[in-house]
């Protein structure tokens, strides 16, 4: 009985993850993301520092993170979602999948 739950189990694991996520799920971690950005940039708005240091880099690294699990950030669907929901996104995302594919 429990090598037919385990079977069970593992053949629903293996379908699950043989679809990959839907556009629909991508245009929510593009929106995750968008947000993200959004909120980071009214905080350094809010609070300015002495120094004029870009760090959209980082700061898409690390909204980047919330949605990492969900999505494969390299896929071409997550650009164009990024793309279609904050295009303004979209050349930080292109160096950010860039710096990933290099590691």
């Amino acid at each position: 009985m429990k090598k037919s739950i385990l079977a069970i189990g593992v053949l629903a694991l293996t379908l699950a993850s043989c679809g990959g996520p839907s556009q629909a799920e991508f245009d929510t971690a593009a929106k995750t993301v968008c947000d993200c950005m959004a909120e980071k940039s009214a905080e350094e708005e809010a609070n300015p520092s002495e120094f004029d240091i870009d760090m959209s880099d980082l700061d898409y690294a690390l909204c980047a993170l919330d949605v990492v699990l969900d999505v494969d950030v390299t896929d071409e669907k997550m650009a164009t979602a990024i793309e279609s929901t904050c295009s303004d996104l979209s050349e930080i995302h292109a160096e950010y999948v860039k710096e990933l594919e290099v590691q």
